[in-house]
């Protein structure tokens, strides 16, 4: 039987670490908003651009038409948040409670 945490383990444990001490990688933001973009898209059936969402650097630009599209968004991002790694889970998890927060102009 054996005990503690093998070398390799260890490695990939602070490489983790690592990259949460370092924040969000912009690369990583930008594929996960155009994966969400693209879900909340086909699933409203959004022909006119009601829905966009951009990652600009380290921050995210969004813009909804009203609280459907928001709701599309929000249902995107619960569906792709358990593939996200942890630190990218935390930016859209805020995202998602603003979005059913929102208020809207009827």
């Amino acid at each position: 039987m054996e005990f503690g945490i093998k070398t390799k383990g260890m490695y990939d444990i602070m490489r983790s670490i690592d990259k949460l001490a370092k924040g969000i990688d912009p690369q990583e933001l930008n594929r996960w908003a155009k994966t969400i973009e693209t879900l909340a898209k086909k699933s409203c059936n959004d022909k006119f651009n009601d829905i966009t969402l951009r990652s600009l650097d380290k921050e995210l630009d969004l813009s909804i038409k009203d609280r459907k599209s928001a709701g599309c968004l929000v249902k995107a991002i619960e569906i792709n948040l358990p593939l996200m790694p942890l630190y990218t889970q935390g930016v859209f998890t805020k995202l998602a409670n603003d979005l059913r927060q929102a208020k809207f102009n009827a």
